[in-house]
């Protein structure tokens, strides 16, 4: 079973900037884990917020390491 931090970066690999809602429906979480997983991985600077824009993208470094265990 695929955890729910999984899944939410699964939708964030992509290094594109994503909207809350578009994270909720791909990663078939609801607004509160979306919630508490973004101040999770902004806590730790895996993610870059634009709050003006209610936007969340990975951080260059994380979706680079992501990248690389996923392949091997």
């Amino acid at each position: 079973m695929t955890s729910k931090l999984e899944k939410m970066l699964g939708v964030l690999t992509d290094g594109k900037w994503h909207m809350l809602e578009d994270i909720q429906q791909k990663a078939k979480l609801n607004k509160n884990e979306v919630i508490m997983i973004i101040a999770f991985l902004k806590d730790y600077d895996f993610i870059i917020v634009d709050d003006a824009e209610k936007e969340i993208k990975l951080e260059e470094l994380a979706q680079r390491f992501l990248a690389q265990i996923t392949s091997s």
